[in-house]
């Protein structure tokens, strides 16, 4: 297989001629947003610890231009020239939000709702349902049509969905005057998350909604948690380091480890309820208080979806490990000791796999690692197969060959830039 390039022409450009052939009219307004790719901290997103992001020259362009019927319709094209058609009414939003609401049973535990199935019309109309309600949008908004042309290939762990999300967003607000100030992006970024986790098929990833707004193109965005700061340091991809994205061409079958997420995050939301903290990461000594609670809600309620104490156990343990090792990370990009990025990225690998439990992208990470990268991590362990290799610049040409050549789906990465309106 060739080496991945983006297409030569700008996605904004070709998403204002797909919506002017899709819906026979100009778009209102159009916004484009980076791919995105993970460090590290992916699966400590929701735990409330830190993720280290970076963005990559490849976009996805939204148009978008209102509707009088209550309609969102969208049409997708992908970057493999798929082209993806759905549309859903506002008030079809409105019930799926409504089912998504918990409840209580005789006991006083918590029912939770069944995990949202959402496609991209719901999706994007969930955002829109979502920006309404939190008085980004009107509420004399009515629907939309919406083109979307997406340049980041699926399934690689760059955050497709996540920029079609911003970029969407992004354009439906038009010309706001303070799109570009920092408090209306990270309301933006908490809105289409929030959207997200109660519409989409795929859980959220906070982070890729926070860098793709407020990331900077020549540096890596660092989000701790702990304090919600969004802060920058020097981007590690430079003239002794190149990056690429590895995947195996459709490679996505990712139906089981996303349930297994849900489950994850639905017990850090669940032990976050019985102790009254936002996250976490901020209650003193977790991990030993959080095994009690579960074992008395095991003693009282029984085990049924619950996890047993070996699962939390082992759980609780990569999520307190690799909040340490991302903050190591933290500290080595700003102090520009690169050298110490790459056996905390090899552990971080080795716990997702082992103590964590998802491998799906152990058997790639081995063959980068053995091909000359440096260093070798899950783009999105569980829900792609896909890695970020890092490689010594003077191999890089030789070991993106090499890999293509086997067939894999090779994408070079380098800095990208932050969202923005394109009108």
């Amino acid at each position: 297989m060739p080496l991945w390039t983006a297409p030569s022409t700008p996605a904004v450009d070709r998403v204002r001629a797909a919506h002017r052939e899709n819906v026979g009219a100009e778009s209102a307004h159009v916004a484009s947003a980076p791919a995105t790719w993970a460090l590290i901290g992916e699966h400590i997103d929701h735990y409330g610890g830190i993720a280290i992001m970076g963005l990559a020259n490849i976009r996805a362009a939204a148009a978008v231009s209102p509707r009088s019927d209550g309609l969102v319709k969208v049409r997708l094209q992908h970057t493999n020239g798929e082209t993806v058609e759905d549309q859903i009414s506002l008030e079809q939003v409105s019930a799926l939000a409504a089912q998504q609401q918990p409840s209580v049973d005789s006991e006083g535990q918590t029912i939770e709702p069944p995990a949202p199935e959402g496609a991209i019309a719901a999706r994007l109309g969930g955002i829109i349902y979502t920006m309404i309600n939190r008085q980004l949008l009107t509420r004399e908004t009515a629907g939309a049509d919406i083109t979307v042309v997406n340049d980041i290939p699926d399934s690689t762990g760059l955050g497709a969905a996540a920029a079609i999300d911003i970029a969407t967003a992004l354009a439906l607000l038009g010309t706001a005057d303070d799109l570009h100030d920092a408090p209306l992006r990270a309301r933006i970024a908490e809105v289409c998350s929030q959207a997200v986790g109660t519409f989409a098929r795929f859980p959220a990833l906070r982070a890729r909604h926070s860098a793709a707004l407020r990331g900077a193109g020549e540096s890596i965005t660092i989000i701790d948690y702990a304090d919600g700061s969004v802060t920058q340091a020097p981007h590690m991809i430079n003239k002794d380091i190149a990056a690429f994205a590895l995947a195996v061409p459709g490679d996505a079958d990712s139906a089981e480890a996303v349930t297994e997420i849900r489950a994850r995050e639905r017990f850090i939301d669940a032990a976050c309820r019985a102790f009254g903290t936002p996250s976490l990461r901020l209650l003193p000594d977790a991990p030993q208080r959080v095994l009690e609670w579960l074992a008395a809600v095991h003693k009282v309620h029984g085990t049924e979806n619950q996890p047993t104490i070996a699962q939390a156990t082992a759980w609780l343990t990569f999520y307190s490990e690799e909040t340490e090792r991302a903050e190591g990370i933290a500290r080595a990009l700003r102090s520009r000791r690169g050298t110490e990025l790459f056996p905390l990225l090899t552990q971080s690998q080795s716990a997702l796999a082992t103590v964590y439990g998802f491998n799906s992208a152990e058997k790639l990470a081995q063959l980068a690692t053995a091909r000359g990268a440096v260093a070798s991590r899950s783009a999105h362990a569980g829900t792609s197969s896909a890695v970020i290799a890092y490689v010594p610049s003077a191999k890089a040409t030789n070991f993106a060959a090499d890999l293509a050549e086997d067939g894999l789906l090779v994408i070079p990465l380098s800095a990208g830039s932050p969202a923005i309106t394109e009108d």
